[in-house]
């Protein structure tokens, strides 16, 4: 029985917790389960055993013990599980804590010991300052069990803690290179094209060339000031994507138009930074260069019944039935499930006009720093 009761102690924080969901419930129990084992393999040692014995009174015995043990333990767990769950809330020390909660656990054990002295001795106090110091050692041990069995604990959460934080840290990390990885893709890509615009200009329109150099120096220079950051507000976002328009207004003139407008309360919420550039860039590519017709581009973002809505519509070419998404669309679902897992909707529509909707349901306002 004695190690049955240390087996079951050692599994204390784990045993019953598939079949029994409540914690307390599940304590008491195995507290119950720990002390009857406990107090049977030292019951022999007892010279009330051998009084049984002797008179032949072993069943009533055991009886006594058995209901003494169930009554005094669950007493005592549960006023030192009281204790415990206040001073959870105060701010002490872990030291502090275990002092009280050891005067805690023997005080309630000498206290509750007296009144069951009395009854086994039949309803007197003969022999109660034996029963006394009894309780007081026995509840000294069971005191420093707990203190240790804290103390083990608090060793296995500190480290367990510090593991999740690794975890988490190595997550971040992961998310951040992925993310790096999409934007050191997309950078290129907006480079390849406007060069290529600047290249063509300064052999026909000098002016116009000096113009777009300019304007691209403004789209990398919010590619190098936020290169350190996944998120970016809508109104830094909407910034950036008018001014990649503006580098294709100015090549192809008068055929392309666009507006872009948003609700005041929603410029400071974050977003994926170059989220909206491969959308323009396909309504540019699949309409004006596409066609060579005039092409209308028409950026609205705005409060959606509590999530974040942004809606490009251009009057280009129809989105096929079966839609494959290239790089650049591709790169908005994997930054989307990155930054805001779970939490996004994307929708291509071509009817009552042709626009695509993306809906981020998690609202993250930016909030500035002091």
């Amino acid at each position: 029985m004695l190690v049955l009761g240390l087996y079951l102690l050692t599994k204390f924080y784990t045993l019953l917790r598939q079949q029994i969901r409540n914690e307390l419930v599940r304590r008491n129990i195995v507290v119950w389960m720990i002390a009857v084992c406990l107090t049977s393999s030292v019951s022999p040692f007892s010279a009330e055993f051998y009084k049984a014995i002797k008179t032949n009174a072993i069943l009533r015995y055991y009886c006594f013990e058995l209901a003494a043990t169930t009554i005094g333990v669950l007493l005592v767990f549960n006023i030192s599980w009281g204790i415990s769950k206040y001073l959870h809330r105060k701010n002490i020390s872990f030291q502090q804590r275990m002092a009280i909660m050891l005067f805690t656990i023997i005080v309630s054990t000498v206290a509750i010991g007296i009144p069951m002295s009395y009854l086994a001795n039949h309803g007197s106090f003969k022999e109660v300052e034996y029963h006394i110091l009894y309780n007081f050692y026995t509840a000294c041990i069971c005191g420093l069990v707990y203190v240790t069995m804290s103390y083990v604990e608090l060793g296995r959460s500190k480290k367990l803690s510090e593991k999740e934080l690794e975890v988490s840290r190595l997550r971040e990390l992961k998310t951040k290179a992925e993310l790096d990885a999409l934007h050191s893709k997309i950078n290129p890509h907006f480079l390849y094209n406007a060069l290529n615009s600047i290249a063509d200009l300064a052999v026909t329109d000098g002016k116009k060339a000096r113009k777009m150099t300019v304007a691209l120096a403004d789209l990398f220079r919010y590619s190098i000031n936020y290169s350190n950051h996944n998120y970016t507000t809508v109104k830094e976002e909407l910034e950036m994507t008018e001014v990649y328009l503006e580098i294709e207004k100015i090549r192809f003139e008068d055929k392309l138009n666009y507006s872009i407008s948003s609700e005041d309360e929603v410029n400071h919420y974050l977003v994926p930074r170059f989220m909206l550039q491969p959308i323009v860039e396909n309504a540019v590519k699949h309409g004006l260069k596409a066609t060579g017709k005039m092409t209308e581009i028409d950026i609205e973002v705005k409060n959606a019944n509590g999530s974040l809505e942004i809606l490009v519509a251009d009057n280009g070419p129809a989105f096929p039935d079966e839609l494959t998404p290239g790089y650049g669309v591709k790169s908005i679902y994997d930054k989307l499930d990155l930054l805001f897992p779970d939490n996004y909707e994307i929708h291509f529509t071509n009817k009552p006009n042709k626009r695509v909707s993306i809906q981020i349901h998690k609202l993250i306002k930016n909030e500035p720093t002091v």
